[in-house]
Order: structure tokens, then C-alpha cells, then sequence
């Protein structure tokens, strides 16, 4: 039995889905093999060419990853004749293969998801199991593997209870929609990138607080199809303190007066250092590091610098700071 893993993490394998060699992208996913007995996906299809190109099976072991998006493979484009495994044994599935519940409704298949690990599969959708709409079948419900059919056993109950399967688009237009139209996050909307990638929400970038991101991320939970949401977004308070902590812990920043303010991944650097190569080490310092997207580096050199006056001289350069709102600073 394969291990509990993310929705987003397993590996996706949609019927005319693009490959790409390590050398650029030629042809699509025609159809994937697996083992009957262990359901271990061991070869996939791939149709060089538009349309009368030739199709190589090649094995498993050559795919690094494999989304909506396309499949990527370990190899170059002229290397799949010479991975290609003629008469590979197994469990043919395509698009035309049938999904067949306890002999009574019959879909049609339109990908297959594995586990990354060990290659098991995790899941299945089918089309027209219900009528006029796509269903994820998880995996413990097939019963067998065979050549083009797929037999699943999923009591009426359960069935007439499982969400739809909703394309990426409609999905991404139905988030945007929710988080656009929440009104305290406005102002952040410009650091957001919203992206749904097979049934998974990818929230990235950034956004002023902690609070504002787990909030977003429960304003959009009820969304029907939705399989899961990764809340990558980076705020502003949690970058402020941990690039604070950073320029404290490196030997070239250590026990400086350096003031850390970021807006939306943008992050000034404000106060004093005593020497050019402290300052430039400041700014390399938090260029690198990760939710940054860019640095005004407004630190001043100061040989006797070693307090920094939070509530004095206005900004631009000075040695002592005064900034409204968050003030994170890292200290002895």
C-alpha cells in the first residue's frame, strides 16, 4: 500500500497531454502501461510527430515529472527510439479505455494519477461515469486493470455523492472571483499570483501578514472541485523577522544597527553599517533570500554606528530611521 501523499505531489498522466525531452518539447502522451497485479505504472506511450510520427514506449524510469502541464522526460528527443521497449507487457490504457462500475455504469477514461515514490496508482478520472460530467475515482475502488478497461466498484450512494471533477479554468475563474472580491486584500492583490494546476490551488508571492494569507485560504475552501490548496504566499511580518534573524546570524551583519521593512516581498534595508562591504553583504544578504522579490538598500555607513533610533529622522538614507507600521530589527 503506498503512503498518504498530497494531491499535488503525485504525478498526473492526461491522454494528448505535451512531452518534453530534456531538449525541447515534441509530441504527446498516447497512452500509459501498468502491471496488473501490483498496478505499477512501467511504460508510457509517446507520439513523436502530429500526426503520423511514430510512437515509442518508453519506460517509467525516464519521466521526472508529469502535471496538466506536460510530461518531462530524462532523455533527449533522439534517444527514445533507443529507450523504446517494443511488445512491453502490462495493462494498455488510453483515452478510449472504458471505466466500467460493477457492470453497470461505463465511463471513459481520462488520465491516471500515481503515486511518485513507487509509481502505484492513486487515482483515476473518468468521463461520463455521471452523466455530462467528469469524476475522480480514488484508487481503492478499482477492483482490476486490464487492457483499454477499468473496472471500479463505487456503491450508487457514493457515487451520487462524489463532487465533479471541474476543469483547471473554471476552477482558477471561481477563485479569483472569491479572493478579488474580498475587500481587506485589496491592497496585497498585486504581490498574489493565483494559479490552479489539476484540481490544486497554488497561492504564491506575497501579502502583508500571516493572518491576511490563512485568510484567503479559507475564503476559497468551499470551492467545489477543489482538491487542495498550496499557500505558498510569503508575508511581510514572517519575512521581516526571519531575514532579521538572518543578517544576525551571519558573521558580516552580526550586531549591526540594520533596520528590515518589506512591502509585498519589496524590503528596505535601513540604518547603519560601519564599512561599503558590510553594506553590500546586507543587500546580497537579503537578495538571496527566500519572498524576496527585490531590496533598497538605504543603509548608511557609520564607523560609530551601533544604536538604531527607531522614533527620530525621517527616511532617506540617515542613520536614524523613523518608518510607520512593523518594525522588525535584529539585535545582539
Amino acid at each position: 500500500m503506498a503512503t498518504t501523499i498530497r494531491i499535488s505531489e503525485m504525478q498526473k498522466f492526461h491522454f494528448g497531454n505535451k512531452i518534453f525531452y530534456v531538449d525541447g518539447e515534441d509530441g504527446i502522451l498516447t497512452h500509459v502501461i501498468f502491471d496488473p497485479s501490483t498496478r505499477r505504472l512501467t511504460h508510457i506511450g509517446v507520439r513523436q510527430g502530429r500526426f503520423f510520427g511514430k510512437t515509442f514506449s518508453l519506460p517509467y524510469s525516464a519521466v521526472t515529472s508529469a502535471t496538466g502541464e506536460g510530461i518531462r522526460l530524462a532523455i533527449k528527443r533522439d534517444d527514445a527510439p533507443a529507450a523504446h521497449v517494443a511488445n512491453a507487457q502490462g495493462a494498455l490504457l488510453d483515452a478510449k479505455s472504458a471505466v466500467e462500475n460493477a457492470g453497470a455504469a461505463t465511463g471513459t477514461l481520462l488520465m491516471a494519477a500515481i503515486h511518485p515514490e513507487n509509481a502505484e496508482l492513486a487515482y483515476i478520472i473518468a468521463h461520463h461515469l455521471k452523466a455530462g460530467q467528469d469524476t475522480l475515482i480514488q484508487q481503492y475502488y478499482v477492483n482490476a486493470l486490464a487492457a483499454r478497461h477499468v473496472s471500479i466498484n463505487v456503491p450508487s450512494d457514493i457515487l451520487n455523492a462524489l463532487p465533479p471533477h471541474r476543469p483547471d479554468a473554471v476552477l482558477q475563474q471561481e477563485v479569483e472571483a472569491i479572493i478579488f472580491d474580498y475587500t481587506p486584500v485589496h491592497i496585497d492583490m498585486k504581490g498574489i499570483k493565483v494559479h490552479v494546476l489539476d484540481g490544486v490551488l497554488y497561492l504564491d508571492g506575497n501579502i502583508s501578514s500571516a493572518l491576511r494569507s490563512d485568510t484567503i485560504a479559507d475564503q476559497v475552501l468551499g470551492v467545489q472541485g477543489l482538491l487542495e490548496i498550496k499557500n505558498n504566499l510569503v508575508s511581510d511580518d514572517r519575512l521581516a523577522a526571519d531575514l532579521a534573524m538572518a543578517l544576525g546570524r551571519d558573521t558580516r551583519t552580526r550586531d549591526l544597527p540594520i533596520g528590515v521593512y518589506p512591502r509585498l516581498g519589496v524590503v528596505r534595508l535601513s540604518g547603519a553599517v560601519h564599512n561599503s562591504q558590510q553594506k553590500a553583504a546586507a543587500g546580497e544578504i537579503a537578495r538571496k533570500f527566500p519572498g524576496v522579490r527585490s531590496v533598497i538598500n538605504d543603509l548608511v555607513i557609520d564607523p560609530k554606528a551601533d544604536l538604531l533610533h527607531v522614533m527620530s529622522a525621517a527616511e532617506g538614507g540617515e542613520a536614524d530611521d523613523i518608518v510607520p507600521g512593523q518594525y522588525t530589527r535584529h539585535t545582539r
